[in-house]
């Protein structure tokens, strides 16, 4: 699975702007993502080119977001791997778009307001709507505190798992009320209500996660072979008018500064994102989905882990690609949010002990996220070495991206120098060539004051010939 960054360069969250090569225009960026590779895809494709100049079959091991998966399928049939349910859905969605009539996505859209579930839904998370916009209303005015307190314990799941220890009464007050309704509607532990309860007030506004869990509610009640698409369109909404700096999911607003003062632009921070309009945003990107030319090739997605996805690829695929992890972050971290949208399925969430009491983990992380080996110190290099005796099996080359240990800056260091890679696929290919992928700068998502820096000549391509 690749990660998040945000591209310096391109600006529109779909087509991008005038500074993109043309060719890139097409391809989709759905979300905020580590690692994207839409800068240099031009260059994957050509060593991709090169090694099997037939154009048949290739892999995407780690598809993440799907932007080389759609790259590559402008010319080839593309089976798209990833370990996680969201790179799944969005794949789907840019390889195999619905069949579905554009102009009725304003229809579909306005019969989700007018829908009993999204009626429902408002009333039972009404008092807490209004507890967050007097607490804004309260910031306007100087008076920080009540938002900061809102900002640190306002995940209703907290409350209801009893590990809410906010002072504040009146939050209490209102967390009391939202529970007393979702008992009388019967949805206390609701799929239909999951994104509120999980992530509002923490990720979203209230109102805005309540939106998105009525759009959840509509799309499972659409066809299978749409489902993809309109969720699809969905993960992207969530992606962009997540409140957070950089746009992604691993670290919830800080609202204090180190020394427990409100933050002077906090007001700012905040209804930046939570003032957007979610049918709005979800209806621009169904469209964009929806207007992605469909084709006649064999595309396929698959869920799988790598290790498992060898086991059907046998005699399937001419290449593969792949894009493992870089760093020691465990990038599921920063799309939790968005696995837990796809699979709704009331997660437990992981703790920790402060101050003899128990505290859900800030970023509201799942239990069982997924952690890859390639992220482990310990574990990496038994992961290279799987991969790329995998892939030997299949007896097809590989295109491997990689970006380059950098001792001694301020960026995130790799678990493992180009050497060392090299070495590990010496043991199993005849050729292994090390190519620049060109000048690209990889972006941390984090606040200026916590970056790794930006990373120049960040990435590399082995090119493995058996």
């Amino acid at each position: 699975m690749r990660d998040k960054d945000i591209d310096l360069v391109i600006q529109h969250p779909l087509f991008g702007n005038d500074l993109v090569p043309s060719v890139l225009r097409s391809i989709n960026r759905p979300i905020h993502y580590l690692g994207s590779k839409l800068r240099i895809v031009n260059k994957i494709r050509e060593s991709v080119d090169n090694l099997d100049p037939s154009y048949g079959p290739v892999c995407d091991l780690f598809a993440g977001s799907g932007t080389v998966s759609q790259a590559l399928s402008q010319n080839r049939d593309v089976i798209a791997v990833d370990i996680q349910e969201y790179s799944r859905v969005l794949c789907s969605a840019l390889l195999r778009p619905a069949k579905y009539d554009s102009s009725s996505v304003d229809e579909f859209v306005s019969g989700i307001l007018s829908s009993e579930h999204h009626r429902v839904s408002s009333w039972a998370f009404e008092p807490l709507c209004d507890y967050e916009n007097e607490c804004l209303d309260i910031a306007a005015t100087g008076n920080l505190e009540p938002l900061c307190d809102f900002l640190e314990n306002g995940p209703f799941i907290a409350f209801q798992h009893g590990t809410c220890h906010t002072p504040d009464s009146r939050l209490i007050t209102a967390m009391e009320k939202v529970q007393a309704r979702l008992v009388e509607v019967r949805l206390t532990e609701s799929p239909s209500t999951l994104v509120t309860r999980y992530f509002g007030g923490i990720y979203f506004a209230y109102s805005q996660a309540c939106q998105l869990d009525t759009l959840l509610e509509a799309v499972a009640r659409l066809r299978p072979e749409q489902r993809d698409t309109f969720l699809a369109a969905v993960l992207s909404t969530a992606s962009e008018i997540v409140n957070t700096i950089g746009k992604q999911f691993a670290q919830p607003l800080r609202p204090r500064s180190r020394t427990g003062v409100p933050k002077a632009n906090l007001l700012e921070l905040v209804s930046r994102d939570r003032s957007s309009n979610v049918l709005d945003l979800y209806t621009n990107w169904l469209k964009r989905y929806l207007a992605i030319p469909r084709t006649e090739r064999a595309h396929e997605v698959i869920r799988a882990d790598y290790q498992e996805a060898f086991k059907s690829l046998k005699d399937r695929v001419r290449i593969v690609y792949a894009d493992p992890p870089y760093t020691r972050d465990h990038y599921s971290r920063y799309y939790h949010v968005l696995e837990t949208i796809c699979l709704r399925d009331n997660p437990r969430i992981s703790t920790v002990r402060i101050n003899g009491r128990d505290i859900m983990s800030r970023g509201i992380y799942r239990v069982d996220r997924y952690q890859s080996p390639f992220c482990i110190h310990s574990k990496a290099p038994k992961a290279f070495t799987t991969l790329f005796a995998g892939v030997r099996s299949l007896g097809v080359p590989l295109v491997l991206s990689y970006s380059p240990y950098e001792k001694g800056n301020k960026s995130r260091p790799r678990l493992m120098t180009i050497k060392q890679i090299k070495e590990l696929a010496r043991a199993y290919f005849r050729s292994v060539e090390v190519q620049r992928a060109g000048r690209i700068a990889h972006s941390k998502l984090t606040s200026s004051d916590k970056t790794f820096g930006i990373s120049y000549d960040s990435e590399v391509l082995f090119v493995c010939r058996g």
